[in-house]
């Protein structure tokens, strides 16, 4: 059974990728979630399965909300047509409608484009985080010893 401090990590993890899919950065989705980034980052290379899970949960979430669009999407057209017959709305709101059921209609079907196109190689090393180098310092032993001979 997990822990509680385990299922908060989780979720906090999780909404750092939520908040990253919609186009923040790691570095201010983990700000705005409250988790610091290099646990973030620990959490991805510890439970690789949750994040596939969060994958496919978005996927499904993405393609329900494209067919519920399109489903709906002549219906609420026809509705439109018929109050353009009426006085209940205006045009501006008839258009206002008309643009946003398209605009996010297009939008779900790019995010779908996306998913399919990308490589999970490159998936996974967005989501690694920053790789550590190994360096020298300036002030190593190996060169003060060398210059001052």
């Amino acid at each position: 059974m997990a822990s509680i401090k385990h299922k908060i990590r989780t979720n906090q993890a999780l909404q750092v990728l939520q908040r990253s899919t919609d186009g923040s950065s790691i570095v201010d989705a983990c700000q705005d979630v409250g988790i610091a980034r290099s646990t973030f980052y620990y959490f991805v290379a510890t439970h690789p399965d949750a994040i596939a899970s969060y994958q496919a949960m978005e996927m499904v979430s993405t393609l329900e909300q494209l067919s519920i669009i399109l489903e709906n999407k002549l219906r609420i057209l026809e509705q439109v047509i018929q109050d353009a017959l009426s006085d209940k709305t205006t045009p501006r709101q008839r258009l206002a409608i008309i643009k946003y059921i398209t605009d996010r209609n297009d939008e779900l079907i790019e995010k779908l484009e996306l998913v399919r196109q990308s490589d999970p190689k490159d998936i996974e090393e967005i989501l690694s985080g920053p790789k550590l180098v190994l360096g020298q310092s300036r002030f190593s032993s190996s060169e003060s010893a060398a210059s001052s001979r």
